[in-house]
């Protein structure tokens, strides 16, 4: 039996702004109930509050800015939520309701939207951006916030004990399409960022291209993407050691060549790499990549590309700040992984919306304000004079600040007047590698991580 909902009320405002944020939401969680015929009626009493309502309520609660469960207990009491009911449940009840629910549920209701958004991000995703790579995706890890003492087993904690840390996620974001596609939850903080990552990686699609900073810096990293089919850019980590195999272009301290990484027989790269070098302002700028054929990939395309890297901490700036998740509404488990749930679903409508107001303004993706956009819907008028969502954001955006000159620095990459030599066809491409063993020791005296959070895959 379908779970009880109450239509609309004759008297709500269908011009309202909210309303139309509220129903995009409500349709994404709670898509319209199969015929009776093939709804099998399950043992038991049926549910008051639906997981929709109350994955619906919590969502609301993460756009608006609210700050607690209470508030969420309010929305779901005295508010409302959508075209759901208003329910007299106590404040415990709700709490008790979100502690019996699975995490399971959020898990599906994230894959569920983020499947839901796909046909409209691919029609707004910019297939300009290298197309000749199949995906081109940005791998990070960011640190949670820590809890605050409100608990019986933290309350005796001190402010900075790791049993209060929540733990840390390896995540990668599609850059042409603008969402997360898979996300790692870790709970051992304190580890290298290169353990697990083969994992958040396994499986993409071959001839994907990822972007990713320092901290995967490593010869067996590089080996086994390029061994796995995969294309990578990355940043050159200083003194490096290298040998020099061809040279396409060099002028100065601009260089474009093929080399070995590791010029020394204990530690050395298997595959040969191209080191892509320019100087501006007197910084030195080096890049790598396993993409060895200037023509596929010029210089300037890749420190342009490269600094697409960064759309991927801004996306965790996005959960943190604008949807709130550097403020844990409790210290209990179940519910802080619930809430961190809620903000990446919350997280891929908004990146979508921002994708489609950048797209049906014809203006470049950062001319659109996210956090901007994040206010905006929160804070929606309660008529609109029957405009569409996008129609009215795009008709305010720039009296409200949302579509604004980008403030964003390109990367200048000096023009090269000498043509490129190309590489003898007998140059070889693979050597045996040998990777050095490095023992790796604690640089401090802080206490063993004791974990309160559990690791699992998100998408």
């Amino acid at each position: 039996m379908p779970y009880h909902t109450a239509s609309q009320p004759e008297e709500a405002n269908a011009d309202s702004l909210s309303q139309q944020m509220v129903d995009c939401l409500q349709r994404i969680i709670a898509p319209p109930d199969p015929p009776a015929a093939a709804v099998s009626r399950p043992r038991g009493r049926p549910a008051v509050l639906s997981p929709e309502h109350l994955c619906l309520a919590v969502l609301l609660a993460l756009l608006r800015g609210l700050k607690s469960y209470a508030c969420v207990w309010r929305l779901i009491t005295w508010s409302g939520v959508g075209h759901f009911p208003l329910l007299p449940h106590t404040r415990d009840a709700i709490r008790k309701r979100l502690l019996h629910t699975s995490l399971d549920v959020w898990q599906r209701l994230l894959l569920r939207v983020s499947t839901g958004l796909h046909a409209q991000t691919q029609a707004v995703a910019q297939c300009d951006l290298l197309p000749w790579v199949s995906h081109i995706f940005a791998l990070d890890q960011t640190t949670l916030d820590a809890v605050q003492r409100r608990m019986q087993d933290v309350r005796d904690e001190a402010v900075d004990s790791p049993r209060l840390l929540v733990g840390r996620l390896a995540a990668l974001f599609d850059v042409r399409r603008q969402q997360w596609v898979r996300i790692l939850f870790r709970e051992d903080v304190f580890a290298n960022e290169k353990l697990l990552v083969q994992d958040v990686v396994r499986g993409l699609p071959a001839g994907s291209l990822l972007l990713a900073d320092l901290g995967y810096f490593s010869f067996p990293w590089f080996d086994w993407l390029t061994d796995q089919g995969f294309f990578w850019l990355s940043r050159m980590r200083e003194k490096t050691s290298y040998q020099i195999l061809h040279v396409f272009v060099q002028h100065g301290t601009t260089l474009d060549a093929l080399i070995w990484l590791g010029a020394y027989r204990a530690d050395r790269c298997a595959h040969r790499v191209r080191l892509i070098q320019f100087e501006h302002h007197g910084k030195l700028y080096q890049y790598l990549t396993n993409i060895c054929e200037p023509d596929r990939l010029s210089m300037s395309e890749a420190a342009r590309l490269y600094a697409r890297r960064w759309e991927i901490e801004l996306a965790f700036k996005a959960l943190k700040c604008t949807l709130g998740i550097r403020v844990w509404w409790s210290c209990d488990p179940l519910l802080v992984l619930q809430q961190l749930f809620a903000a990446f679903i919350l997280a891929q409508v908004l990146h979508a919306l921002h994708a489609q107001v950048a797209f049906a303004a014809q203006v470049p993706l950062f001319d659109v304000s996210l956090p901007v956009l994040a206010t905006l819907l929160a804070q929606a008028p309660t008529r609109s004079d029957g405009q569409p969502l996008i129609q009215r954001l795009l008709e305010v955006g720039r009296r409200q600040g949302l579509i604004r000159p980008s403030r964003r620095i390109e990367p200048v990459v000096p023009a090269l007047l000498r043509s490129y030599a190309p590489a003898p066809p007998d140059l070889p491409t693979i050597r045996t590698p040998r990777y050095a063993h490095r023992i790796h020791q604690s640089r401090s005296d802080r206490p063993d991580f004791v974990p309160r959070f559990f690791t699992f895959i998100v998408i």
